[in-house]
């Protein structure tokens, strides 16, 4: 029998999971346009075809309904060492 593997956050729902992608999917926008300095049409073809496997649509959506979480990231002026601190799991160099 497999037992699940156990993190320090454990998410349970779709909709928790769901909103724990688009923040996640937001810190990488704000990576790739801000701190990468790459054009919208690009970051949305690598977020959606390379990083997050989903439709491009979805990853705008994402963006429109984050608004707040990148405006923080923005106000914050995050670097690549916060947003490693903050999203683990990707390279933010």
């Amino acid at each position: 029998m497999r037992t699940p593997g156990r993190s320090g956050l454990d998410i349970c729902s779709r909709r928790e999971r769901v909103e724990q992608r688009n923040r996640v999917m937001i810190a990488r926008y704000y990576y790739w346009t801000e701190l990468k300095r790459r054009r919208f049409d690009d970051v949305l073809k690598i977020l959606a075809d390379r990083e997050f496997f989903i439709d491009e649509r979805t990853v705008s959506n994402a963006i429109l309904d984050n608004t707040e979480l990148f405006n923080r990231l923005l106000d914050e002026g995050a670097d690549s060492k916060s947003l490693r601190r903050d999203y683990p799991g990707f390279d933010w160099d």
